[in-house]
């Protein structure tokens, strides 16, 4: 796959669902493989596994990377369980959506706007040298990490809250507040918080199994409330998107600064998804300095939240702490509001 970001990420974003029926393996494998023939963008035709280990599965489609003339969509099916990653760089969140109603055979959609009426504030040259001088001179905080370690891969853990109106600007909020408790708790100061939105230049109501993602980057002084977030969000510009060709130099430089690069976080928001399912969850890329990488859907009455983080800093129940810590700030920010 070419050159897409962070070196040290696999870029296999994940999507889960429960669903009401149990399908018909050979039904699915079949309409992926027309989807493959569609859309040239998702590589081979995927195959359809079915694993008796589903944990392993979810460990082995997170952490794997892509390789020259793979699939790029991974798929497994176990009874009523449908799990569904991809390369990052051939579909973004709400492609996976598209990916789920084309497995299932039938529509889907998501609440989610997209943001094609903005433009990048900067062409990507600009934008390289600015986060360069950035990681050389004030990089942006970092989650503190749990341990210092060398295993590869990530901690995925979700939370399943009642239906909860949770939009980008609560979810950044709470991820803001997860970031200081964490850090004070442990004596390190929060800092620069840079937080990284996940956004879509297309909205989710008839979603392409294609990519369309983009990234609002939000700086968050030390007195950053929801209310401040929710204008920062509505006046952000999307950032310029990564070179698509193979890019030894920007390897390099990503490589030398790896520790310095990127936002304190990831915040992405797949929105209410209507489809035939009765949960889901959404695992978005972890890079940047933390590794860090919250997640949110909903949809019939369930609202999953999830992280997704470094093995490397974290240990799972590190991971699983600061879920409930940003689950205890998502709740607390909705129960002021109600």
């Amino acid at each position: 796959m070419a050159f897409f970001g962070d070196p040290a990420a696999s870029w296999s974003i994940m999507l889960e669902a429960r669903l009401r029926e149990a399908p018909d393996p050979a039904a699915v494998a079949a309409r992926l493989s027309r989807a493959s023939e569609d859309f040239p963008n998702l590589g081979p035709a995927a195959s359809v596994c079915r694993p008796s280990d589903w944990d392993a599965a979810r460990t082995e489609f997170a952490d794997n990377r892509y390789h020259e003339g793979d699939p790029l969509v991974r798929v497994a099916l176990a009874g009523d369980d449908l799990m569904i990653a991809a390369h990052h760089g051939a579909v973004d969140g709400l492609g996976l959506v598209a990916l789920l109603g084309i497995a299932l055979g039938e529509p889907v959609r998501s609440s989610a706007t997209g943001v094609a009426q903005r433009r990048p504030g900067r062409p990507y040259l600009l934008n390289t040298l600015d986060r360069v001088r950035e990681a050389v001179c004030t990089p942006p905080a970092r989650i503190q990490p749990a341990l210092r370690g060398t295993e590869p891969g990530d901690h995925l853990v979700s939370r399943t809250l009642p239906n909860t109106k949770l939009g980008s600007a609560r979810l950044t909020s709470a991820a803001l507040d997860t970031t200081r408790r964490w850090n004070a708790a442990r004596g390190v100061p929060h800092g620069r918080v840079v937080a990284a939105v996940g956004a879509s230049w297309r909205g989710g109501a008839e979603p392409r199994p294609e990519v369309g993602s983009t990234l609002l980057r939000l700086r968050l002084p030390a007195r950053t409330d929801e209310d401040d977030v929710r204008v920062l969000l509505a006046n952000a510009a999307p950032e310029a998107d990564f070179p698509s060709e193979r890019n030894p130099l920007a390897q390099l430089g990503m490589r030398l600064l790896a520790s310095r690069l990127g936002s304190t976080f990831l915040v992405s928001n797949l929105g209410v998804v209507e489809a035939s399912v009765s949960a889901l969850r959404f695992f978005p890329a972890a890079t940047g300095r933390s590794g860090v990488a919250f997640g949110v859907v909903t949809t019939g009455e369930a609202t999953t939240v999830t992280v997704r983080a470094r093995r490397r800093d974290f240990d799972a129940t590190a991971a699983a702490e600061l879920l409930d810590l940003l689950c205890d700030a998502v709740l607390t920010g909705h129960e002021a509001r109600r």
